[in-house]
């Protein structure tokens, strides 16, 4: 009897489905949960407020390393030319992804790349860009309308330290980020932008003052040991000068 009761219990346990065990029911219990508080805890997109607020040209969110990109987009087929590798996707009006087919040719240095999507939609497209060194080069056609969103916390404008070429049309600030738009450009435009953060000026002009200190204190420093040496060679012509005046008057 007793052998049987084990012979069963082995079998009930070689034969419990592989679902219902201790690490299974682990994961199917707490992967879900995982999965929302990842969702959660996320970066927001650093597009985030600007996909759909009416700006009828090309966004640059710029971060410390690279802007995000977009455009708006209105049709079903979409050609991009752009001198590095990027993801494209397309949303519509309500900011849902919409499925496209993406072709990417190389041609001249450049990614020619033709989205295309199955339905006609009103939106726009994303993507990003590289950026090194705070600085943000862009290439605006003739009539384009540009808007450059500096990082939360940055600045620009200072000859020194950087500027935004050309002067910028309008700049506000939206969420504690500087926004530089042009408007209308009436010919094909390089937009050149180097930021800083934005207590840069004030730690530049410290440390202006510390080395004004610096040098002054060397001054005053060489001044002193000139007037020391000299001090020292009087003396020593004081010296000599008795010492001479004695030996002719022994002589």
């Amino acid at each position: 009897m007793v052998n049987d009761m084990k012979q069963a219990a082995g079998f009930g346990l070689l034969t419990t489905p592989a679902l219902l065990t201790t690490p299974t029911l682990v994961r199917v219990l707490f992967l879900p949960l995982i999965l929302l508080i990842f969702f959660l805890l996320a970066p927001p997109s650093l597009a985030q407020g600007f996909e759909e607020d009416g700006f009828n040209g090309t966004t640059y969110i710029l971060a410390k390393m690279e802007a995000e990109v977009i455009v708006p987009a209105n049709g079903t087929s979409f050609n991009l030319s752009l001198p590095y590798k990027s993801e494209i996707r397309l949303f519509d009006s309500n900011g849902s992804e919409v499925p496209v087919e993406t072709e990417v040719q190389f041609w001249r240095g450049s990614h020619q790349y033709q989205v295309v999507s199955e339905e006609v939609v009103t939106g726009h497209l994303n993507y990003t860009t590289p950026i090194t060194d705070q600085r943000f080069v862009a290439l605006a056609e003739e009539g384009e309308a540009i808007r450059v969103v500096l990082p939360p916390g940055y600045s620009t404008g200072d000859p020194v330290l950087g500027r935004a070429r050309p002067n910028p049309d309008e700049i506000e600030v939206r969420d504690n980020r500087t926004v530089l738009i042009w408007t209308d450009l009436d010919k094909r435009t390089l937009i050149d932008v180097s930021f800083y953060k934005e207590d840069a000026p004030r730690a530049f002009r410290l440390f202006l003052l510390l080395l004004a200190f610096l040098a002054a204190v060397l001054a005053i420093e060489h001044h002193s040991s000139i007037r020391r040496l000299r001090s020292f060679r009087e003396e020593a012509e004081e010296d000599k000068a008795e010492d001479d005046q004695a030996g002719e008057d022994k002589a």
